[in-house]
């Protein structure tokens, strides 16, 4: 599978130019970025951002669907901006709502070790007892070491439930728990999850510091195409999914076929020819 995953970004008809367009996405994320890294009155630029990076997530969604099932999938078209954006915005939805609930414990306490507040200082000050202040404090590291255990286990499993909602075509799928488990505990998951991990080990850590020549960009799209052609062969293979979506090489056969459909009409043989090449 690694060596299938490098080489999905970029198979014809589609996959350069693909790669191209996702590229190019991904520097008109950068620079809002950075822009706005610069200091606190130039913040508002980062929201220029916010499209790109949303059409780009938008397209991962599209490449798992794609990919799901397939022996040999190619890579989809860029197109259908307003598909790519709802798909975008659901996707991020669905990650916000999985990690949320570790966040929210865990962000209080990131807060207060960041700011050096310390937590019996806290607990003294609101008037607690020592003996009270240490079960507080028993309870909050018990409580930081679930919600971090929460958080290593969503972050396994929200490529499962991206890909149900993914195939489905149905944000509610992707809560659908007793499905995510069981895509997320199959050998064929586990596989294609380690194999991403390589990826992004191999490629990510390449990409930041050839932003500086722009390439950066294009690897990370790349890498990233790359970790979602795994999900969505590993996901396909441990539910048991049949094709769904539409590659490039059935886009084109579909729009040949209307042509060919249409010729046919106007010579008066719809009747007779109506069955697809």
């Amino acid at each position: 599978m690694f060596r299938d995953a490098l080489d999905y970004p970029t198979r014809p008809p589609a996959g350069s130019r693909s790669v191209l367009v996702g590229g190019a996405l991904l520097l008109f994320v950068g620079i809002p970025v950075a822009i706005a890294g610069i200091g606190v009155e130039y913040a508002p630029v980062g929201l220029v951002a916010v499209l790109p990076w949303l059409l780009v997530r938008g397209y991962y969604v599209r490449v798992v669907r794609t990919t799901a099932g397939r022996g040999y999938p190619t890579p989809p078209r860029f197109g259908g901006v307003g598909r790519l954006f709802l798909d975008g915005v659901r996707a991020v939805a669905i990650a916000v709502l999985y990690l949320l609930p570790g966040a929210v414990v865990l962000g209080p306490l990131v807060v207060a070790r960041t700011t050096g507040v310390e937590l019996p200082t806290l607990f003294a000050r609101v008037g607690l007892s020592t003996a009270l202040s240490n079960a507080a404090l028993s309870v909050a590291g018990l409580l930081a070491l679930f919600a971090l255990l929460y958080l290593l286990g969503a972050l396994y499993a929200l490529p499962v439930a991206v890909a149900n909602f993914a195939y489905t075509d149905r944000f509610a799928a992707a809560f659908e728990l007793r499905t995510v488990l069981a895509g997320a505990l199959t050998e064929d998951y586990a596989v294609a999850w380690v194999v991403s991990v390589l990826v992004q080990a191999l490629l990510i850590p390449i990409s930041y510091p050839l932003r500086a020549v722009l390439v950066g960009f294009f690897l990370h799209f790349f890498a990233a195409v790359a970790v979602r052609y795994c999900y969505g062969q590993g996901v396909g293979a441990a539910l048991g999914w049949e094709p769904v979506g539409t590659t490039p090489d059935e886009e084109s056969r579909e729009d040949a076929d209307e042509v060919t459909l249409a010729v046919r009409r106007i010579d008066g043989e719809w009747g007779e020819s109506e069955t697809r090449r």
